[in-house]
């Protein structure tokens, strides 16, 4: 039996690398600035007063520019060159547990120099060694072949110096081509490296990360004023920010800002949060890192606990990450308690509808935010503390359309509309509180004991035409009664459970569907309990009611214009028309014409 090694075809690493393992076309300039922290974090171990410095150039005419990655790290030696650069996968930086213990090395994986062949077929490496002194240079190819020699110097300072000889006729890395755009792409990946990154940019030498670096400090960070804090998510978010609260997770090794974002963000949108790993620049879309009810915050997060994928571009959804997620989300908590009654109002204004799902969910969260929840009553948009002094009992409804059916005749009462997102839940978590209302969920049916019946006399005087314009109703499962209400300017009210609209939503789905569908519909309806009739209350306090009554009409002539009120009070409520009674609107209003 012949034992056989594995031949890796560098050519196509190389494009698995490019086209298939990292998302970012500029990728390669994250791995040359990890490669030079690393060092530079290994050489403060043995010389922790060195400071730290990332010299970044670009040089050469459009079809030969060449770019220049140099560092004051600890460097390497020969044989490490041959151990690190020669094995694919085989890393430097040692330890890859990220859950147990704090790691100060960014690269984990080995593969990081690989990616420069992305834009350049030859890497040149001159890199000295802080351990011995000794300087050598590693070529390497995109053909997979490479070579090592010993440069015999004078007295050179440790550190490590990258070349790449960019290729010709590079699509999508603009950054190869314009100093600034490459300063931007610095800026993005090194924006909170504790080491100076410095580029000449426009003749002008200057420190891309200058300020930016400062906020990965969590000390630092607390020390900032608001307007740093403020100018530092604008710089780094692109965006303007108002307002922000400082998060951090039990273990402290995850802190960062959390944002408000300044627009109403829908709840279906994606959450993306920045995140920065040994602050090195992982992603500005992570979507575990913080719970998916903090939709309304951008957050910057500096974690050293969470473990990336090969990529680096994002986190394995382990356990580690739920648990850093969840406790996040209780230090959001806690940054909105903290926030001025100012600033919660505000922000409860641009992201109601998100609070209210996470209130719904959270009855010590519902105690603290409760009072500035809007919700809408018989008088528009209220906040609830506003509606909570208006009266004692505070009624709602259900639904929208229960809301709908009450309105006219619930004058004088407080209630709200709990047909909206998370409403209704609220209400019913508030009614279960120790406060100083009552909340009551009120049903449209209950609302017909303020209707008052009809006396004995005036019973006598209609029913005989009530009974017969029953009759002619009945086909439209809906039953008319006489009653006194207020207020007086409404002539009918159309009440109903419900059932009954779920019945009329089916009789419309059957009306309009196909055949097949039609009959499907049809044997579902049969299978269902028969609905409770809706009831159409005449009022007899209203001047126009009490005038056709009183007029010697027929009782057919009486159900036509009953019957015109009765579409009337559907179209009100907003309730589309059956074909039976978009039929029954057209003939009435035929035999109205030929009345006059």
């Amino acid at each position: 039996m012949y034992t056989n090694r594995f031949q890796v075809n560098l050519s196509g690493m190389i494009d698995i690398l490019s086209n298939h393992l990292y998302d970012e076309k500029d990728v390669y300039i994250r791995e040359l600035l990890q490669n030079a922290t690393d060092a530079i974090r290994a050489r403060k171990k043995i010389e922790p007063m060195i400071e730290g410095n990332i010299h970044v150039s670009l040089s050469g005419e459009d079809d030969a520019k060449t770019l220049i990655v140099e560092d004051n790290g600890i460097g390497l030696t020969e044989a490490e060159v041959h151990a690190f650069l020669a094995t694919i996968a085989n890393s430097s930086k040692g330890e890859k547990n990220f859950v147990n213990q704090a790691n100060d090395f960014i690269g984990r994986f080995g593969i990081g120099l690989l990616s420069c062949f992305i834009v350049s077929d030859e890497i040149v490496m001159i890199s000295t060694s802080q351990k011995e002194g000794t300087t050598t240079e590693w070529r390497g190819k995109a053909d997979g072949t490479y070579s090592v020699r010993k440069i015999e110097t004078l007295e050179r300072e440790p550190g490590t110096q990258v070349f790449l000889r960019l290729r010709e006729g590079l699509d999508g890395h603009e950054e190869c081509y314009d100093q600034s755009l490459l300063a931007e792409v610095l800026e993005k990946y090194g924006a909170s490296l504790e080491s100076a990154i410095t580029m000449e940019v426009h003749g002008e030498e200057r420190v891309i990360n200058d300020w930016t670096r400062t906020f990965a400090d969590k000390g630092a960070l607390v020390g900032k004023s608001r307007d740093e804090i403020l100018a530092f998510g604008e710089r780094v978010l692109d965006t303007h920010f108002e307002d922000y609260f400082l998060i951090e997770n039990e273990s402290a090794r995850t802190f960062g800002i959390a944002y408000i974002i300044p627009y109403t963000v829908q709840m279906n949108a994606v959450r993306r949060q920045t995140v920065f790993l040994n602050n090195m620049f992982v992603t500005s879309e992570a979507r575990d890192v913080v719970p998916d009810w903090a939709f309304f915050t951008h957050c910057v997060i500096w974690t050293d606990e969470l473990q990336p994928v090969a990529s680096r571009e994002s986190f394995y959804k382990n356990e580690r990450l739920k648990e850093v997620s969840m406790e996040l989300g209780e230090a959001l908590k806690t940054g909105i308690e903290m926030l001025s009654d100012e600033a919660l109002e505000k922000l409860l204004r641009t992201h109601y509808l998100g609070f209210k799902a996470l209130a719904s969910d959270d009855a010590k969260f519902l105690r603290l935010i409760y009072p500035y929840l809007p919700f809408r009553t018989l008088r528009g948009e209220e906040k609830l503390a506003d509606i909570m002094e208006q009266s004692d009992t505070i009624y709602y409804t259900y639904s929208v359309d229960d809301f709908r059916q009450i309105t006219d005749i619930a004058r004088g009462m407080t209630l709200i509309n709990g047909g909206y997102s998370y409403d209704t839940p609220i209400l019913q978590e508030l009614a279960s509180l120790d406060l100083a209302v009552s909340f009551v969920l009120i049903d449209p049916e209950d609302m017909t004991e303020k209707l008052m019946p009809v006396s004995a006399q005036e019973e006598a005087m209609y029913g005989v035409t009530i009974t017969e314009m029953n009759k002619r109703m009945a086909e439209f499962d809906v039953t008319v009664e006489m009653k006194h209400f207020e207020p007086t300017t409404l002539p009918v009210i159309f009440i109903h459970s419900a059932a009954t609209q779920s019945s009329r939503e089916l009789e419309r789905a059957k009306e309009e569907s196909n055949a097949v569908f039609s009959d499907i519909l049809a044997s579902i309806q049969q299978e269902q309990a028969p609905a409770p009739l809706a009831h159409l209350y005449l009022n007899l306090d209203n001047p126009l009611i009490k005038r056709l009554f009183t007029s010697n009409k027929t009782a057919e002539t009486l159900t036509v214009i009953v019957n015109v009120l009765y579409i009337q009070a559907l179209l009100l409520g907003h309730y589309p028309l059956k074909k039976a009674e978009m039929d029954l609107m057209n003939k009435n209003m035929i035999h109205i014409l030929e009345m006059l």
